[in-house]
């Protein structure tokens, strides 16, 4: 039987995390709406495009301080303002492992070669991830809905864009260069909120799957795989991440205590970047936004990613 400490915990990760994300996707929806508003969309498709594209999204995703989950509306306002696909790609795996908090607290926790490591990793599988992923064509799997044009959503007249369920196609006004009318606010808030409406089924279904993992599912699971063989051990641990949700941030200090504990740090290190780059709630989220193919192929470069650093950390760590 469960305790009412663990219900506890799961009721107050659902009710804090639900409400943060919510907050959360409606305001970087808000940014996003303004700016691809704003920006011309030439423009957007010149800074992400070409060789320099990769550079400019994986220091984008670098900076910004997103949890695997609110990665997402930036992710579709950049697809939506038809940015390169495998530089957008290369943000999404960067985003929720890379920003300075957790370079400094990685660096604090664990030294500066092991960060180094880390985020070599990370830069290194985001570039390759999204150079491959664009050289494969799976950018024809994303859901035609996504690039479907709304209607005067943002005060623009119907005569001014062709709707377009291609991928290929331009869902954005045929004269970029021209200036654009002033947009009232409560129309932006309107693309927002259609923005989160659209995926808030989704969010709430993930969410739920998170706190019942964080309540119910206890770190001596974690600590009891010490004894475990490395080659078998960092691919497990990289697979019971995924199913995590956990942000990059929080979980530092945890894997500070699980190596504390007998686990080893190259293990510690691949569920980290398995919960925080390709947490379960995030892949409720992303199948509204991929079909299968593109979804399951970012799993496993993601996983791939997760062992990759474990065992390059651990070979590290034994020298």
């Amino acid at each position: 039987m469960f305790t009412y400490q663990q219900w506890q915990s799961a009721l107050t990760f659902f009710v804090s995390t639900f409400a943060e994300l919510t907050v959360l996707f409606l305001v970087i929806s808000f940014i996003v709406s303004v700016v691809n508003h704003y920006l011309p969309t030439a423009k957007v498709r010149q800074l992400l495009s070409g060789n320099s594209g990769y550079s400019v999204a994986i220091g984008l995703g670098a900076v910004t301080p997103f949890c695997s989950c609110s990665t997402l509306p930036m992710m579709v306002g950049l697809l939506k303002a038809r940015a390169a696909f495998g530089p957008v790609m290369a943000f999404l795996f960067t985003s929720p492992l890379l920003n300075p908090f957790i370079i400094a607290l990685l660096w604090a926790t664990f030294g500066a070669s092991i960060t180094l490591c880390y985020a070599f990793f990370a830069v290194t599988m985001a570039l390759l991830s999204g150079i491959l992923m664009q050289r494969f064509g799976f950018e024809r799997f994303i859901r035609e809905e996504l690039f479907a044009c709304p209607s005067n959503e943002t005060g623009k007249a119907s005569n001014e864009t062709t709707c377009q369920t291609n991928p290929s196609s331009s869902c954005v006004p045929q004269s970029t260069n021209k200036p654009q009318p002033m947009v009232p606010f409560i129309a932006l808030c309107k693309s927002a909120f259609k923005q989160l409406t659209m995926m808030l089924p989704y969010m709430a279904i993930g969410v739920a799957v998170g706190a019942a993992l964080h309540g119910f599912v206890p770190t001596e699971l974690f600590s009891a795989l010490a004894d475990v063989h490395l080659l078998l051990m960092i691919p497990l641990c990289a697979m019971i991440g995924t199913f995590l949700y956990v942000r990059a941030s929080t979980m530092i200090p945890i894997a500070a205590s699980l190596v504390a504990k007998g686990l080893s740090l190259g293990a510690v290190m691949s569920l980290t970047i398995a919960g925080a780059g390709a947490s379960l709630p995030e892949m409720i989220m992303l199948k509204k936004l991929f079909h299968w193919p593109l979804l399951i192929a970012f799993i496993t470069l993601v996983f791939t990613t997760a062992c990759l650093t474990g065992l390059g950390i651990e070979l590290l760590n034994l020298r």
